[in-house]
This record gives C-alpha cells, structure tokens and sequence, in this order.
C-alpha cells in the first residue's frame, strides 16, 4: 500500500497539478477532468473525475509519487491492490520511462507524467486518452543522477549490469564495471527513475530488465557518433574473405551483424543477410591496410571499423580477434544502418531464452 506523508504533499500536489493539464489538453473541449472528493492537498486521498458533455464519465483513484522511489514490481502490485477501492487506478509521476509504462499498460493502470506521457482507459465507458511525453527522464541542474548514457564509465556499468547476477549492491558493482562507486550510484539513480532497475531497501540492485537497459542506452549511445575515428571501407572481393582474415589479426573485436551471428544459437539463422562488417581496433586505417580494402563512404562501404570509446573492449596484445562484449554487439546493430535493429532484437530474443532478464 502507498503511503502519503501529509507533512510533505506539496510534491504530488504539484505532479498532480502537471497530470490535470496533460489530461485536459489531450481532452476534446466539451469534456471535462477536475480532482474530487476535497482531498486535492493529500494525494492518495484523490479522486479524478473525467466526465462528457452528456455527464457521462468515470472516477479514477489516483496515486502520485515521484519517479524510482520503490521497485517496479512493487509499484505495480501495489497499484492493483488498489483497485479493490472499486475505482479503476491513474497513476501519477515525474517522468515514466518505456519499462515503467509497459508494466502499468500490461496490467491495465492508467498513468500520466509531467513530460506527456498519457495513457488514460476505460472499459464503461470506453475511454481511450493516449499523448506522448519525452524519450528521456528529465533531471533538475541539482540531480546527481546521470543524463545522458553515453560516457566510458556508464557503458562499463552497463555491460556489467547485463551479466552480473543480482542482487549486486554497488561497491560490487563497481568492482566488476572498474569504476567508482560514484559512478554506479548516479546512474543507477537514473535508471531505477525509468524502471529499468529495481533496487532493495539498502541500495542493492534487486532486478534488471536488460532489454529495457540496452534500448535507453541505445538512446544516447551510437556505434558511428560514440566511438571516435570510425572509418567507412570496401572489401572488393566480399566479406567472406576479409572475416577470414579478421581472425588472424591481433586486437580486434569483432561487434554487429557478424558478432551477432556467432552468438546466436546453432540452430537459429539471422534475420537478414550479413552486408556491413563492423569491427572495432586501436588504429582502424591500419587494420583496413592489413585486410586489403579500399577506403569508401557510408553509402557504398560494406565493412567499417571504429576506433572503441573504451579500449578495455580489446583484446591485448598478442590476442587474437574476439567478439565485443555481449551487451555492446546489441546496442551496436540497434544503432547501425540497415536492418540490423532486428538482429539485435533476434539476439536479445535468444537471450530471453536463456534468461528471463533479457525478455523486458
């Protein structure tokens, strides 16, 4: 059950007064919602009332809180708990990313958030109110939490946080990513806000939806704008005889459609034909001079080779050419040309397979 304490309400007094005026704007102009009940000061005390021109409508049990302050789970058992009020739920927040709203949507609660995110339903009468709001969780200039997942030490946390087993608190955390404690604990912030991780009473990540984790990096992260010196090139005799050669060279990890390929399981094909070679090494003209291609544009290459944001990814000297990290092969093919957003989602899928944190 949510609690509210009455001391400090003026919070989800203010989410509650961002929810109205994203509800009325979405409103056709003859329709009305307005709080109810006397409560608007304590915000699990309220009611909203949507209502048409003939009066016809329905009474929502609204419960506000601000972003990432409990699990997911736990937010959304909660929020069904209170649907034994007799009154269908609207759930009010700060910013709900992607993860959260698909919870909320599979379990029939309706939500609002200060962006615009608004899905507003109703069986009798049927009501259907749906806006949309910002892809990002916005964050006040005092939040220490992290904004923008694109830096060295959030993409270590990352790929950690698609392999480690949880519970995991974040000194350990930080011990398997090698970054500081601090690190961890700002970006965690941000993505426990969007629903990505759950996190107990003591901090520790509990649970994470992978699959939601590598597609809000994917928001900020990209292969082609991330890593530095990405250069575009052409095997004029086919890929088949550059991925050979690939193997024998020293320092290379090998990321995007090909990776993808090797990771699947034996008995599953890829999706699409493998028509962009996409590696990774310390100094990409070189490896393109000692694999024979011929330097091109994006339009016409079949094999790029980026220089890695986080040289951890290669193998060291004197080790032969690997596969990137898991979790970077799928953010890479989400933000590569072609179709290959749909070998990422192939791959994640044989994830889930395996393990169920891959399936949201």
């Amino acid at each position: 059950m949510f609690r509210t304490m009455r001391n400090d309400a003026r919070p989800e007094t203010l989410l509650l007064e961002d929810a109205i005026r994203q509800v009325r704007e979405l409103l056709p102009r003859a329709w009305t919602a307005n709080l109810t009940d006397g409560a608007a000061r304590y915000a699990s005390d309220v009611l909203l009332s949507v209502r048409g021109p003939a009066g016809v409508g329905v009474t929502y049990r609204v419960e506000a809180k601000r972003a990432g302050g409990r699990s997911l789970a736990d937010t959304v058992a909660a929020l069904r708990e209170q649907r034994e009020t007799g009154f269908p739920v609207l759930f009010v927040a700060d910013y709900l990313g992607p993860a959260t709203r698909r919870a909320l949507t599979e379990a029939g609660i309706s939500y609002v958030d200060a962006t615009g995110w608004v899905r507003l339903v109703s069986d009798d009468p049927l009501i259907l109110l749906t806006g949309e709001g910002a892809e990002r969780s916005p964050r006040a200039p005092e939040s220490a939490a992290v904004v923008r997942l694109n830096g060295v030490a959030t993409s270590r946390v990352i790929r950690a946080l698609s392999e480690v087993e949880v519970p995991v608190g974040v000194r350990e955390l930080a011990s398997v990513a090698q970054v500081s404690p601090g690190s961890v604990s700002k970006l965690l912030t941000t993505l426990a806000a969007e629903g990505i991780v759950d996190r107990d009473a003591r901090g520790a990540v509990s649970n994470v939806r992978r699959r939601s984790l590598l597609r809000r990096w994917a928001q900020d992260y990209g292969y082609a704008t991330t890593n530095p010196a990405v250069a575009y090139w052409l095997a004029p005799r086919g890929l088949a005889q550059v991925i050979d050669r690939v193997a024998e060279q020293e320092g290379v990890a090998v990321t995007g459609s090909a990776a993808a390929r090797r990771l699947l399981p034996p008995d599953k094909t890829s999706v699409v034909p493998l028509r962009l070679l996409a590696l990774y090494a310390a100094s990409p003209r070189r490896l393109a001079e000692q694999l024979g291609l011929v330097e091109a544009d994006a339009a016409t290459a079949n094999v790029v080779i980026a220089a890695p944001q986080d040289g951890r990814i290669l193998p060291g000297p004197g080790e032969p050419a690997t596969l990137a990290p898991t979790a970077l092969v799928v953010a890479d093919l989400l933000t590569l040309p072609g179709r290959s957003d749909a070998e990422a989602e192939q791959l994640m899928d044989a994830l889930a397979s395996i393990d169920p944190s891959w399936k949201e």
